[in-house]
Parts: structure tokens; C-alpha cells; sequence
């Protein structure tokens, strides 16, 4: 009976807030749908997925959505947390390119043991320093790298982020001229590179324009100019004198599940973060922040990630980070 009231209850708060109603199915209103960041709070991707969570309960008049950081292992830890989880599709994972790059580094099972919901943003990437540095540009940070070999320290969001295959790839580019120093999520990272621990850091745009009085960007990494306006006279590498260097201009983030959730479950979930991406408190957050939208959704998500796979292998590759397959 308690169950039932429940129900009815959370049903009557639907119909109260007018949000949408989603097929057929209900999800248990007494279980918590648990979105698990697999970095620390504060950082680009903890800030999108605690923005997405405040649409879904919008749209869903589901309240029982929460957001729980699980940090280590490069993003394998909070990753493997979700691939082991029950699979009943109330345990999410925010999904992005450092799941690839954990996969193929021997971190975590990553995509292997997750299934695909809804694919939602590119952010770009920016090289950034504390704004009182002594490098103006990325020239200038290069040259004192080459110059001293092992001195100027890059930092990272880890030794397998997207970031820290940009970072490694970076160096390797430059004769191995840096200190690639990984840290624990961007949540990390940002008091290392404006507490002087790191000269540089490879940071997501959010996290950069979050800390405009504390660090000054010197390049942009994504295609074309940055559409942030702030940034929008930040140079890309071509403009730096760079073009010929291919890093990773961005990460991908989206949502999945533990791998063979129930069908109907993983279907509600997947409407519900449609619904929530294309409402207006996500989307004015997500321009704000400028991001670019990429919505995908179940076996487009999933083949959309399948690309991803092969271009990320030949970059991860000359790291020298791969194992396994994906060392061949």
C-alpha cells in the first residue's frame, strides 16, 4: 500500500509540475537514478552533468536524480563502478572521451560494459596559464619547454583523460620537452596550475572561463575560434603557428547505462535526457557555457561512438599508452 501511495503520489507531481509524460512505462518512484561523474566536483564535466540533472527532475517530475563523483584511476574507477553496477538502468554514467582513452589504456572495461543512452556536447579545450605567467603565447611556453627539457610542467585532468592524451601528445610532438603531470580531475588541476604546481594546464573551456581572474588561455584547441565572446580572439593552433600538430580539440560527453539494463528502463531514461537537453534551462546553460551541441540517441549514440573509437586509436597509439588490441 505504501508503494502504491508512492506512485500515485509521484504521478500527481508530474501532472502538478506539467512535465512530459514518457511512453508507456513508469520507473520505480521509490529508487534513486544515480549519476555517477567519474571526477571530482567542480570540474567541466561534474558541472554538466549537476546542469542535466536540474532538467531531467524538471521535465520528469522524477526528483530522486542525483549526481555522485567517484574519482581515481584516470576516470576507471567511477566507470567501473557503473559497468558492475546492478543493471537495472538507475545507475548513469556521464559518459566521455576519457572513457575511450581509459578503455584503450587498460584502465577500464569503458564502453565494452556500458550501453548508450543519449549522446549531448563537444567542449572545446584550452591551453591556459596562471595570468600572471611570463608565457604570452603558446610559442612562448613551447620554446622555454624545448629549452630546458623536463622543466615547464603541462598539466592534466590524468594520465588518461582526454586531456592527458592532448598533454602527452603535446610533448611527444615537441621531443618529449615537458613534464606531463596528470592530476585527479580538472577539479584538481585548476588550484594546481593557479597555485603555481603546474606552469600550464590542458583545461575544458568551462573550467578556463570559470576561472577567468586565475588563468589566461593561450590557445584554443577546438575547429575554428571559440564562441564564447571572451574568447573569441584566443588563437587556435593555426594561428599559433601550429597547425600541423593534431591533439584531441575537445571531449565528448554523454550518458550511459550498465550494459543489459532493462529495455523499457534504458528507453525512459534515454526520453527523459532528450527532453532535458532540448529544454531551455539546459540549452541557456549549455550556450552560455559554449559547448557544442552533439545529440545522439541509442543506436545513433552508439555508432556516433564507434567513430569516435577510430579516431581516437592512432592518437592514443603514439602516446605509447595503448595495450592490448589497441596497441596493434
Amino acid at each position: 500500500m505504501k508503494k502504491i501511495l508512492a506512485v500515485v503520489l509521484a504521478l500527481a507531481l508530474v501532472l502538478a509540475l506539467g512535465a512530459v509524460s514518457f511512453a508507456d512505462f513508469e520507473p520505480d518512484y521509490e529508487k534513486t537514478i544515480t549519476l555517477i561523474v567519474p571526477q571530482g566536483a567542480g570540474g567541466g564535466t561534474d558541472t554538466q552533468a549537476r546542469q542535466l540533472v536540474e532538467a531531467m527532475k524538471q521535465v520528469s517530475g522524477f526528483d530522486n536524480i542525483i549526481v555522485e563523483n567517484v574519482t581515481g584511476g584516470s576516470t576507471g574507477i567511477g566507470t567501473n563502478q557503473v559497468i558492475d553496477a546492478e543493471p537495472d538502468g538507475y545507475t548513469l554514467l556521464m559518459y566521455g572521451t576519457y572513457v575511450i582513452c581509459g578503455t584503450m589504456t587498460g584502465n577500464t572495461d569503458g564502453y565494452k560494459g556500458l550501453d548508450f543512452l543519449d549522446g549531448l556536447s563537444l567542449e572545446p579545450f584550452m591551453i591556459a596559464v596562471p595570468t600572471e605567467s611570463p608565457y604570452q603565447t603558446l610559442d612562448d611556453l613551447i620554446q622555454a619547454a624545448k629549452a630546458d627539457p623536463g622543466k615547464i610542467v603541462l598539466g592534466n585532468a590524468g594520465a588518461t583523460a582526454t586531456t592527458g592524451v592532448v598533454a602527452y601528445g603535446l610533448s611527444i610532438a615537441c621531443d618529449n620537452a615537458f613534464n606531463v603531470v596528470p592530476f585527479n580531475g580538472g577539479a584538481e588541476l585548476i588550484p594546481a596550475v593557479l597555485g603555481g604546481h603546474a606552469d600550464a594546464g590542458i583545461f575544458s573551456q568551462s573550467e578556463v572561463q570559470a576561472n577567468a581572474d586565475g588563468l589566461r588561455p593561450l590557445v584554443f584547441l577546438g575547429d575554428g575560434h571559440s564562441v564564447i565572446p571572451e574568447f573569441a580572439e584566443v588563437p587556435n593552433m593555426a594561428d599559433a603557428g601550429y597547425g600541423d600538430l593534431v591533439v584531441p580539440g575537445g571531449c565528448f560527453r554523454g550518458i550511459c547505462t550498465t550494459k543489459g539494463s532493462p529495455e523499457e528502463m534504458e528507453k525512459w531514461v534515454a526520453d527523459v535526457v532528450e527532453e532535458a537537453y532540448n529544454s531551455e534551462l539546459f540549452q541557456g546553460w549549455l550556450n552560455g557555457a559554449g559547448l557544442l551541441g552533439q545529440f545522439s540517441k541509442l543506436e545513433d549514440f552508439e555508432a556516433f561512438n564507434l567513430d569516435m573509437i577510430e579516431t581516437m586509436k592512432p592518437i592514443i597509439q603514439a602516446t605509447g599508452l595503448a595495450v592490448g588490441e589497441y596497441a596493434e
